[in-house]
């Protein structure tokens, strides 16, 4: 299914070996046994067509592609890492924006108040209000613009 050389599992690997300065005290900190790491590095350099490491002294040295894929697999990671918790603030309503719509007399009269005891029950969700005609806010939901809309009377 991926057309990637390489997985986060390998990444992660790669990091903890350049952390710890070693392959058993990368398995150590990872829960897992060094020959799983040792292999996981093998298939990594093997699809890469790249060694990694320099294997000659007693701690492992990140060779120039290693520290390339290095600077680029933290930054992936952390990628990983702020994704999942904005999916799971958003998921409990922590972060993120509503994006609201809603007609004139809808937007003017009944909202300012609901979207008042919202921002109370969930203070880091920003909510965006955009008051037009009925027919505008219709077609911004249908094209994904806003992500709740309230109206009054017939939706054209």
């Amino acid at each position: 299914m991926s057309d990637l050389p390489f997985t986060l599992d390998q990444l992660r690997i790669l990091k903890a070996i350049a952390s710890e300065g070693s392959f058993k005290r990368a398995a150590d900190s990872l829960y897992v046994s060094q020959p799983a790491v040792s292999l996981q590095v093998q298939n990594l350099e093997r699809q890469l067509d790249v060694p990694l490491f320099d294997r000659g002294g007693r701690r492992a040295q990140l060779t120039e592609a290693g520290h390339l894929l290095l600077g680029y697999g933290d930054q992936i990671l952390s990628l990983c890492q702020e994704t999942c918790r904005a999916l799971e603030d958003l998921q409990n309503l922590q972060g993120g924006t509503l994006i609201v719509g809603a007609s004139q007399t809808t937007g003017t009269y009944l909202l300012p108040r609901m979207i008042g005891m919202f921002r109370q029950k969930y203070p880091d969700v920003a909510v965006q209000l955009h008051v037009h005609s009925t027919r505008r806010i219709a077609w911004s939901v249908a094209n994904g613009q806003i992500d709740l809309a309230i109206v009054g009377g017939e939706i054209p």
